[in-house]
């Protein structure tokens, strides 16, 4: 027996000596769109590790609409994972969430974008760090606008001054559509903040900030709009008609959609196109999206896990992040991002200066935790009122319900 457990010592001195032995194993919690997005996102993990090699990760890659359930079984079992990709902060983990102005200062959060950094705020602290951001914006066939002598002004239009322009486009140009628009809660709420209209108060405490009326009547004119100018059947579901494809394969004057597509039209736009400037109703305004990194102060790895997360979120590796994977740079300290194209160039500036003129709740709507449980009332308040089934001021009243609801259970 003796013998044995000799043998066993020896076999395992053995294998560790053959083993690397990592100072920090941080587990990483992380949604892409496709393998090609994760392979880059690895390669940009191998790149802190052979800087930093007693670091390395474990990533768990779990699909977005799961975060949440991923939350609430991390914290009813105490075992969270080191770092997390996310979009809100859930009051369910802010007790297990890092303060950032407590590691970096109370100053550190102003280097990044001013909506999406609010996001980030919990009273005195800061719970998270903004990673990327996003905007919702407009995209024009700048040569069917050459083709019909119709100069996009660089101010922009209001929207009732827009829509009589597109619609002398697509004539002249020979463009099947004025405008075609993404069938998303998030793209639709857009408009509604164009006519300041939003759904939470934009600070704590947390209640619903909708005018019901001006809801109503700017849901009205969506309608009129979607009727008038867009495809028949794309508010109703009765198309399948992609808004992308038909924008890429020049079917359409205008699209409404947002920053991620600038990597899209770079690759498989055959045509001149532009981003913005967005027309306005009564202010201008994005909605402002994008992600953060939270880090959880129950890990093991603490020490590592922020300096992680420092790294990711410093104006060098914001600038490679926003490369690697098309997107905004979070932190406005970021260098100028080579897109690889002055059109793609020009679009990222674009949306930033639209992202800069955007009314604070263009951000805090998406940050609240509370804003996940009211998108679906949003999507199906205004596809059912464009086809008659309610009225909208029963759309409105639903969307207003869920919000209620959703503060009800956060609380």
């Amino acid at each position: 027996m003796k013998l044995m457990k000799l043998g066993t010592i020896a076999l395992a001195l053995s294998t560790a000596m053959l083993s690397p032995v990592f100072a920090s194993e941080l587990k990483l919690m992380w949604y892409v769109d496709g393998d090609e997005q994760e392979a880059k996102l690895r390669g940009l993990l191998d790149q802190y590790t052979a800087a930093n090699p007693d670091t390395t990760f474990d990533l768990q890659i779990v699909p977005y609409e799961t975060t949440g359930t991923k939350f609430q079984q991390f914290a009813a079992s105490g075992s969270f994972p080191d770092v997390s990709l996310s979009s809100s902060m859930p009051p369910i983990i802010r007790p297990f969430l890092v303060d950032w102005a407590e590691v970096n200062g109370p100053e550190w959060i102003d280097q990044f974008v001013a909506g999406w950094a609010d996001g980030a705020k919990l009273d005195s602290k800061v719970i998270a760090a903004p990673l990327d951001v996003t905007a919702v914006g407009i995209y024009y066939n700048a040569d069917a606008f050459a083709k019909a002598g119709v100069e996009i002004p660089a101010d922009g239009w209001t929207w009732d001054e827009a829509l009589p322009k597109f619609k002398e486009v697509a004539e002249k140009a020979g463009v099947r559509f004025p405008l075609v628009w993404d069938v998303s809660a998030h793209r639709f709420l857009t408009y509604e903040f164009q006519y300041g209209n939003h759904v939470f108060s934009e600070d704590e405490p947390l209640t619903v900030a909708m005018d019901d009326a001006s809801w109503e009547k700017t849901m009205d004119q969506f309608i009129a709009m979607a009727n008038e100018y867009m495809p028949p059947g794309l508010w109703s579901g009765a198309s399948s008609d992609s808004p992308v494809d038909m924008f890429v394969n020049q079917q359409a004057v205008a699209y409404m959609s947002g920053s991620w597509q600038i990597g899209n039209f770079g690759d498989n736009a055959k045509f001149k196109w532009v981003a913005g400037p967005t027309p306005k109703g009564t202010v201008a305004s994005s909605n402002v999206g994008g992600n953060y990194l939270l880090a959880f102060n129950t890990s093991a790895h603490l020490e590592e896990s922020t300096a992680f997360v420092n790294w990711m979120t410093s104006p060098e590796i914001q600038a490679v992040y926003a490369k690697t994977f098309g997107l905004l740079p979070a932190n406005k300290n970021a260098p100028a991002v080579d897109y690889a194209s002055a059109d793609a160039q020009a679009a990222v500036v674009a949306f930033q200066k639209e992202l800069e003129l955007s009314p604070r709740y263009a951000a805090t709507d998406q940050a609240w935790p509370e804003m996940q449980a009211t998108w679906d009332s949003i999507k199906a308040g205004i596809t059912q009122a464009y086809v008659g089934q309610i009225t909208t001021k029963d759309a409105v009243a639903g969307i207003r319900a869920a919000a209620e609801a959703a503060i009800a259970a956060g609380r």
